[in-house]
């Protein structure tokens, strides 16, 4: 009776995860699972077909497997594990393909007896990459642990390496294919390699019409542009120059302020302002590659430069200082550096985090396609400059990846384009579900119902999902430029600051 019920409570308990992961699964999947039985059902007969055609699923299969190795969170850990279970399947498949009967006919075709060895090996396909995907996505974190990384690439080279050596013990018979097999194994690196050059080299963020929404601060005609500071300066170690606006207050309780995408600490004004009366000494920078800090627009040195400027901007006007409280505020894309931060090495640096309307990730269910128009990126050359990267080769990292819907040309107010070194250093990692979980410092996120750039309603369940110690506050009837511009969401936001600084720590409820 107890096993009975054990076994009860263990399908009550599995059927919902199914029911969901079915739910959740991408509609594009299904189609490509219909082609791929279909595939498999036809060759189950006898037919007379050109190699390149049953060389198009082995293919196939050694593409995909390629792709998703090159995409995980450590390249070359995936892609040893990759070729080693390439290595130790390719004898299997070889001996499958031949075993089964095959002649080679006149006109350089070759007919071959039916199986069910192609519809076994697309399934394979099909299944391993979505149970990786869906391992992957319900327990996020296994993505980052080695052994995990290590084993998915090497089911996916095992499912490549059957693959390819069953095609080569059908072509193996004819010694005119044998010559062919082995130029095609000799060429594959440089092949690949030429591809991922021709990407890096030629592909181009597309620019894109002026987005109002992304480009514009509603009534900013109407600021007291008289109440805006001067320039002030500091230099970080590489003698490059980190600009900054300095609202004074408090001594003892001062804010970074962060800009977001293309931006400067102008953008910035209405709510530094706020942030001041509210008795905030208000820091708004610059960020590299923005408004004459570092040295070159739209670029930084390397992928991590800007948490090292930040670290050094903190020493250089003091702020490491003992009795001073220390918060990281920052909007869109700073919103994505301030998750950044409070979940990386530096997150003691800061005792309290705000960010407001963040870009969290591509992946994340906060985020719109192409950033709701904001956004033009070139993937293609974005995924090849993060292969290099994951294989250690920092190469061609100061190429644009990524053009802002904006008309400006590159100005100390405004930054069309960003590096791939850039882009990357001002958001969270690929592991970015992890991180987050991770974060400890009182942090409260703010975003507007109605933002055009993300989905307002979907960071509360996202956050509380993750780690419920963020709250999130959303701000009802406001966009996305107005979280920074509108006296409504700078006086929340400034509230949102003063109960950080007195409240300290916060309970585990997220509130709208």
């Amino acid at each position: 009776m107890a096993t009975i019920f054990a076994a009860s409570l263990t399908w009550e308990l599995i059927m919902p995860s199914v029911f969901d992961i079915v739910v959740h699964t991408p509609l594009w999947v299904w189609p490509l699972l219909i082609v791929v039985l279909w595939l498999g059902w036809s060759a189950s007969r006898q037919r007379t077909v050109h190699p390149l055609r049953l060389a198009a699923l082995p293919l196939v299969g050694l593409g995909m497997t390629i792709a998703s190795a090159m995409q995980s969170t450590m390249p070359p850990l995936t892609l040893g594990g990759w070729l080693v279970g390439l290595l130790i399947s390719l004898p299997i498949g070889r001996l499958v393909g031949r075993r089964r009967n095959a002649t080679w006919q006149p006109d350089g075709r070759i007919r071959i007896d039916g199986g069910w060895f192609t519809l076994g090996f697309a399934v394979s396909i099909f299944a391993v990459r979505y149970a990786l995907g869906v391992t992957f996505g319900i327990w996020p974190a296994l993505a980052t642990q080695p052994a995990w990384i290590a084993g998915a690439g090497a089911v996916g080279g095992a499912v490549a390496g059957v693959g390819l050596g069953w095609l080569s013990g059908l072509l193996a018979r004819d010694r005119r294919w044998v010559g062919r097999m082995v130029l095609a194994g000799a060429s594959l690196p440089l092949v690949i390699c030429a591809g991922l050059a021709g990407v890096i080299a030629f592909d181009e963020p597309t620019p894109i019409q002026r987005l109002a929404a992304g480009d514009s601060l509603p009534g900013s005609d109407k600021w007291d542009w008289k109440t805006l500071p001067g320039v002030n300066r500091v230099t970080v170690r590489d003698g490059a120059p980190l600009v900054y606006r300095l609202y004074a207050g408090r001594p003892d309780r001062s804010v970074v302020l962060v800009h977001g995408s293309s931006g400067t600490g102008i953008s910035m004004h209405r709510l530094a302002l706020e942030l001041q009366t509210a008795g905030a000494t208000v820091y708004a920078i610059n960020l590299r590659g923005h408004g004459g800090s570092g040295t070159v627009v739209g670029d930084s040195a390397y992928k991590d430069q800007l948490d090292d400027d930040l670290v050094e901007f903190v020493r250089a006007v003091g702020l490491d200082r003992p009795g001073i409280h220390r918060t990281l505020i920052g909007f869109s894309s700073g919103g994505g550096f301030v998750l950044r931060t409070a979940s990386g090495s530096n997150a003691a640096l800061f005792d309290a985090y705000l960010p407001i309307s963040p870009y969290v990730a591509y992946d994340s269910p906060t985020s719109r396609p192409a950033a709701g128009g904001w956004a033009s990126v070139a993937l293609p050359r974005f995924v090849a400059l993060s292969v290099l990267d994951g294989l250690g080769l920092p190469w061609f990292q100061n190429l644009a990846v990524v053009r802002f819907a904006t008309d400006a040309k590159p100005s100390m107010n405004r930054t069309p384009a960003y590096s791939w070194r850039l882009q990357v250093g001002m958001h969270p990692p690929r592991t970015w579900r992890q991180e987050i979980a991770g974060i400890s410092r009182p942090i409260i996120v703010a975003v507007g119902s109605n933002d055009e750039l993300f989905r307002g309603d979907q960071f509360a369940p996202l956050f509380a999902e993750l780690n419920p110690k963020i709250r999130v506050t959303v701000v009802p009837g406001l966009g996305h430029m107005d979280m920074i511009s509108s006296d409504l969401a700078v006086s929340a936001v400034a509230g949102l600051w003063q109960k950080l600084v007195m409240a300290g720590r916060f309970d585990c409820k997220v509130r709208e």
